[in-house]
């Protein structure tokens, strides 16, 4: 029964005042004696049950059942009246004792019991029970309608809806909830738009259709919808739209949407939910100030534990630990661990370790009573983050010894270390994990597989993930990660022109971006196809593609190996030129490469493609990469090719190489 009493003078009234209180110290004698004294007034059975029906709508559900327990006389109102003081407590077991107690039973009587029965889960017996009704009005049907849906039993429900002699809105809102519920959104609209058009809807069905929206994804049609309502929005309905924003990601929306609830005319007060949405939505946003205020607001008006299942502690924890004011979390965490289940451990886990405080984070994770497959991807996540390789091995071998397999996250965290220190066999011993548990099918990791085969020079392994994934065999599918991943292992390799037909390939499938373009030039660069690389910068500028430090270090470069080392200097003028508009920044590795380049021409005595370049040719005569290009094309020999490092002498034809 529920501990926490809240008195309203609306609810009890003065003359119950002497009752309740021999009621509240359980002093029987004493109340029974002002029952005795007040059961020759007229009446008097209609006054104490309506006393239990106060005494129980203000939280004190125990001294209800100890007056029902003492009244010397009982009509079927207040058998009827104790049902539903259960019912409103949440006490279902009880209120379905007492039904079976009962020595007469109306229509009243068998309608709290149906939903007694569907709050319980026992649809079976619910449906019994509404079939064998004596009489049944459209209460009882609106009860076993909602035991239906909530049950996920939808063609049922929609069965018993056409059904229903009558409706009213409670019947169109239990069915447009059930769906919404169930993410069947096409049919939640259509019923919802029909009540629309009989000006039926209310803000309860305003509100479930919003959620649903919400909760399906499309939160801008929710909040279209929410925009357009009639009735003005109740704080359900605000902390509903709050919710989409903050849990699909829109967190500055979230926050904005807030603000303007605090703003509106009827100066709305958040409830439990509203604040739990606003603090997630505060630590996706990195807002600490205003998430600050908000545990202000819950410690103020007692919502800081947020019921038995304490959702505001849990979400005041992964703020703080969010914001890494660890410090604040940790008090919080102490004082309530012993309400804290594993996501609070994680969050806070992954804050110390978000923060550096990797010792701390230990210590807490060696303390944590059940530790889950998230503890372990956190942990593991963490040490790679933080560059302490060797004892995330270490702990992805313990994760398994203790029967768990590490999430996605940290296998493709593990992944990437194994190929920075080419661990091959255990690059392997993970690929098999990610077969065998399933996770395999993420596409983040699958493109993290193709990535560790590709730094560990396994280019075979990395080409049969890709083509797995082309034939979606690993459940996933190509984005233009996996396109760069494959085409810069090749070109790091050697293997230019399959990096480059592999380019040609992607355009089928995926646009190239900025990296794609720059494992091209990768390419270019090891063959010393000036010509290619000039069509690279070239789609690059007419795509609108970024022109970036690593793409003109590249051509660089490739100009400096092939000894035109006053193009290279151009060149590099342009990139300096283009860093000064904004085009982007660490132009000092393209000046070293140019310098780079500067040394071996004087080391060679000043071989190289000298004067047909002009000396005088400068950034602002050479335009960026766009100027580039002609430039470029009048440094080519006369046989297109300058024979740089790199070149295996395979032509691969012109089709294979172009974008």
């Amino acid at each position: 029964m529920p501990s926490c009493r809240v008195l309203s003078s609306s609810a009890i009234h003065p003359r119950d005042l002497p009752l309740l209180q021999c009621l509240s110290r359980r002093d029987l004698r004493a109340a029974r004696r002002v029952l005795d004294d007040s059961a020759h007034h007229p009446g008097a059975v209609v006054r104490w049950t309506s006393a239990i029906s106060r005494f129980a709508s203000a939280g004190f559900l125990p001294e209800a059942v100890a007056l029902f327990d003492l009244m010397p006389r009982r009509n079927l109102v207040t058998w009827n009246a104790l049902l539903a003081a259960y019912l409103h407590a949440g006490c279902t077991s009880a209120a379905l004792d007492l039904f079976a107690r009962m020595p007469g039973r109306n229509v009243v009587s068998y309608t709290s019991a149906l939903c007694a029965l569907a709050r319980a889960g026992r649809i079976d017996d619910a449906r019994a029970l509404f079939d064998a009704l004596p009489e049944r009005n459209v209460v009882s049907y609106n009860a076993m309608l909602t035991a239906l849906a909530r049950s996920g039993d939808l063609a049922g429900a929609r069965r018993l809806f056409d059904e229903m002699p009558e409706r009213n809105a409670a019947s169109w809102n239990s069915l447009i909830a059930g769906y919404a519920e169930r993410g069947h959104m096409a049919e939640a609209r259509s019923l919802f738009d029909e009540m629309v058009r009989c000006g039926s809807a209310n803000v309860v069905s305003w509100t479930a259709v919003i959620a649903g929206y919400a909760r399906a994804g499309d939160v801008w049609e929710a909040y279209d919808l929410f925009q357009m309502m009639i009735p003005d929005p109740n704080v359900v309905t605000w902390t509903a739209m709050m919710g989409g924003f903050a849990w699909n990601g829109f967190h500055h929306e979230a926050v904005s949407l807030f603000l303007d609830m605090s703003r509106t005319a009827d100066r709305l007060e958040p409830n439990g939910e509203t604040l739990l949405s606003l603090i997630y939505a505060c630590a996706g946003m990195g807002f600490p100030c205003l998430g600050k205020q908000a545990h202000a607001y819950a410690l103020v008006h007692g919502m800081d534990g947020n019921g038995e299942d304490a959702r505001l502690t849990k979400g005041f924890i992964y703020m703080y630990s969010r914001f890494g004011y660890m410090d604040w979390a940790r008090h919080i965490f102490d004082r309530s661990i012993r309400r804290c289940d594993a996501v609070c451990w994680n969050s806070m886990i992954e804050g110390y370790i978000r923060i550096g405080r990797l010792e701390e984070a230990r210590r807490l994770f060696e303390r944590m009573p059940e530790r889950d497959a998230t503890a372990w991807t956190v942990v593991i996540s963490g040490l790679v983050r933080n560059e302490r390789v060797a004892e995330a091995f270490g702990a992805f071998a313990e994760s398994r010894a203790a029967g768990f397999a590490p999430e996605g996250h940290a296998l493709a965290a593990l992944l990437g270390a194994v190929g920075s220190v080419a661990r091959l066999e255990v690059g392997e011993q993970v690929h098999g994990l990610t077969v065998k548990t399933g996770p395999a099918s993420d596409t983040v990791l699958r493109n993290a597989l193709v990535a560790m085969y590709a730094k560990s020079g396994d280019l075979e392994g990395a080409r049969k993930v890709f083509e797995e994934e082309a034939a979606g065999k690993g459940g996933g599918w190509r984005d233009a990660v996996t396109w760069n991943t494959m085409v810069m292992g090749l070109a790091h390799h050697g293997r230019a022109h399959e990096a480059l037909r592999l380019v040609v390939e992607m355009k089928q499938e995926v646009e190239p971006d900025g990296g794609t373009c720059l494992g091209a030039l990768m390419a270019c660069d090891h063959v010393g196809m000036v010509e290619r690389a000039e069509e690279v910068i070239r789609f690059m500028v007419d795509r609108g593609i970024a022109v970036r430090a690593e793409h003109y270090a590249c051509v660089v470069d490739m100009l400096g190996r092939a000894g035109r080392f006053e193009a290279a200097e151009r060149f590099a003028g342009s990139a300096q030129a283009a860093a000064a508009a904004g085009g982007g920044g660490g132009v000092g590795r393209v000046a070293g490469h140019v310098r780079n380049g500067e040394g071996r021409r004087r080391g060679d005595g000043g071989g190289g493609a000298g004067g047909a370049d002009g000396a005088g040719d400068g950034p602002e005569e050479c335009g960026g990469p766009r100027g580039f290009v002609p430039r470029l094309r009048q440094e080519r020999e006369p046989q297109g090719r300058s024979g740089g490092a790199g070149g295996d002498g395979e032509e691969g034809g012109e089709e294979e190489a172009r974008l």
